[in-house]
């Protein structure tokens, strides 16, 4: 089985193992823990929240959102939710490994078989979405590079579970009820048996790769993004993010039905998956943001880094 091949580097990131981790560490020294909020007392980090926006519009969010890890045991596997921004399908998981300028990331296909259940392949794959697809390729990288600048040439290499996820238009646009998710609930109930059987942790770290709102004539809105719309924004995310905080996933897909997804949040079904399959179990602390405005076209993106936890 062939694998895939990263595709932004060097624009990116550099395109040598020797360049790519120095860049990486660099960005990592430049944030210091301290720029951290502390997590709440008496949690365990299960995994952290990044952005998926290209490296050379913020790097801190990447340090944000994956220095709490510096001080983790390695993982032995990584669950990936990322976005499928090319994918038909709503889950769409892949079994082939990923060559990297830092070396070759291991797919676990015995744990993707176990989430697919046996499904008919064409109901879970697709395989042309996952080329290029920059929200496994970037948590994977970094993920390469914390193993190896922890422990050098010996480092283990990266296993991974790579699961793209869409953004529940059906349900957020009314067309479907709850009851009616047949796939949704099926893949939470999977991963919910694999969180059983992995305690997310040491066994299996999560990584929820997703970006914010994307507001603008780049995005086909028919408004210029203004300082005062931004402001509103944050307030918008602002309460987002507390309704994420309470882990309940209808709570929070209903938030977006009442609200409409108008903002274009690139994440919907990724976090909707995790607190479901976690039943509650988890607590997200945002721990970065930011609003990338760009004047030539006065458009934005908004993106959000973070720590998951479960209460000890």
């Amino acid at each position: 089985m062939t694998a895939l091949s990263a595709q932004h580097h060097p624009d990116c990131y550099p395109s040598t193992r020797k360049a790519a981790l120095a860049f990486f560490q660099k960005a990592l020294e430049s944030f210091p823990e301290t720029n951290l909020p502390p997590a709440p007392a008496k949690n365990s980090l299960r995994g952290i929240v990044t952005p998926h926006i290209d490296f050379r519009v913020s790097l801190p969010a990447y340090a944000a959102a994956f220095r709490p890890l510096l001080n983790e045991p390695l993982a032995d596997t990584y669950l990936i939710l990322g976005v499928g921004h090319r994918s038909h399908l709503e889950w769409n998981l892949d079994r082939r490994n990923y060559a990297t300028p830092l070396g070759e990331a291991i797919c676990d296909r015995e744990l993707v078989d176990e989430l697919t259940g046996g499904a008919n392949s064409a109901r879970y794959f697709s395989a042309e979405a996952h080329e290029g697809e920059h929200s496994i390729e970037f948590a994977l990288v970094w993920l390469q590079a914390l193993h190896q600048l922890r422990s050098g040439a010996e480092a283990t290499p990266v296993h991974f579970i790579p699961l793209l996820c869409g953004g529940m238009h059906s349900y957020v646009e009314g067309l479907v009820e709850w009851d009616d998710l047949d796939d949704f609930h099926r893949l939470s109930h999977a991963l919910a048996n694999l969180f059983k059987k992995m305690p997310p942790g040491q066994k299996l770290r999560i990584i929820v790769s997703i970006d914010g709102c994307h507001l603008g004539p780049r995005f086909d809105h028919p408004f210029l993004v203004t300082s005062v719309l931004l402001k509103v924004t944050e307030g918008w995310e602002e309460k987002l993010w507390s309704c994420v905080a309470k882990g309940d996933a209808r709570e929070f897909l209903d938030w977006f039905r009442e609200e409409g997804n108008d903002r274009y949040f690139d994440g919907v079904g990724a976090l909707a998956l995790l607190l479901a399959a976690g039943a509650g179990q988890f607590t997200i602390q945002r721990t970065f943001y930011e609003q990338w405005f760009t004047e030539r076209d006065a458009s934005a993106v908004t993106f959000s880094s973070g720590r998951i936890l479960q209460a000890r």
